[in-house]
Order: C-alpha cells, then sequence, then structure tokens
C-alpha cells in the first residue's frame, strides 16, 4: 500500500508544479508571501547551486541510499545492470555509461519533480515505501555527489517548497 504522503503529493505536484514554474501565479493556488515575492525579485529563482541542503543532511541520505538504493545504482552512484540482466539503473552521479548525467536527466526540473518521480517509482521493489524526509534526505545526498554545494538549510521535506528549487547546469562564477 502506498503511504498517504506520496498520494498527496502526485496530487500536489500535478496541480502546483505547473503553477510553481510560472512567473506569475502562486504555488498550490495560494499567494505567496511577501516576503517570497520581495527575495524572489531580488535573488531571481532559488536553484540547487544556492546551498539548498545541510552536509549533515547528506550524510543520512548517504546512509539510506546505501540502504535503499545502492544495491541497483551501486553505493558508488555509477549504476549498471541488474544482476538478472534484465535492465539496468542509470548513474545518478556524473556523466556515466548508462544513460545521462544527473544534470541531463534532471535540468530544468525543480527538486519538488524529482522527488515526485523520485517517491512514486523507487526503490524499484517498493515504491513509495520510504518517508518523506527519508526521500528528501536522499535526494539532499544526490545533490552533494553531483557537486551542489551545501548551505546553512536543510532541504525541507515540502513540496511546495522544493518545486520553487530549480535543478540547472552549474553556473559560471
Amino acid at each position: 500500500m502506498k503511504p498517504q504522503w506520496l498520494d498527496r503529493l502526485a496530487w500536489a505536484a500535478a496541480l502546483a508544479l505547473p503553477v510553481a514554474f510560472a512567473s506569475s501565479g502562486p504555488p498550490l493556488g495560494g499567494a505567496p508571501s511577501p516576503g517570497v515575492v520581495a527575495s524572489a525579485a531580488q535573488n531571481g529563482p532559488r536553484t540547487v547551486w544556492d546551498g539548498v541542503y545541510t552536509g549533515e543532511q547528506a550524510k543520512r541520505g548517504e546512509d539510506a541510499y546505501k540502504l535503499s538504493c545502492g544495491y541497483c545504482h551501486r553505493d558508488d552512484l555509477a549504476g549498471g545492470f541488474f544482476d538478472d540482466g534484465t535492465g539496468r539503473a542509470p548513474a545518478l552521479a556524473g556523466v556515466r555509461a548508462f544513460d545521462s548525467s544527473f544534470s541531463e536527466r534532471w535540468s530544468g526540473r525543480s527538486v519538488g519533480e524529482m522527488l515526485t518521480e523520485i517517491g512514486s517509482i523507487m526503490p524499484l521493489d517498493a515504491p513509495g515505501s520510504l518517508t518523506l524526509p527519508v526521500y528528501t534526505d536522499i535526494i539532499a545526498y544526490l545533490l552533494s555527489k553531483n557537486d551542489a554545494p551545501a548551505g546553512p538549510s536543510e532541504l525541507p521535506p515540502d513540496i511546495e517548497a522544493l518545486g520553487q528549487i530549480r535543478i540547472g547546469p552549474k553556473p559560471a562564477r
């Protein structure tokens, strides 16, 4: 049985994510707070390159990843063929032989979209079986392994907030 948070997440994503990416219109149909509007106007949209998770959160995510994801995607995130030869798990960090790089796979999407997709299909043998905070920690770990910097605040297990964080190529500094 799917956890209730996954049903709510999929429903919220279907309704909110297209709105969250529009330059006008508030996420989830509610009015954003004036502070959010002012911050976005001053700083532009947040991206994974803005330090959106903590090192401690990435460490928790690494532990959860190794338990729930590492068997198929490998502990080094390199991906590979399944033991039974029926398919392959894509690499989750850097450019690898299978599928695309992390950046190519997720670029132009939000962390909310990433969480929705991962939560609805992974782990392969038990989709949606992890808690929302655990999936969020795993995403923090994936961001860390793809060179996105850690910051002072954790990536929140909140679909609305995650829908506001964009994934894209590393900006030139």
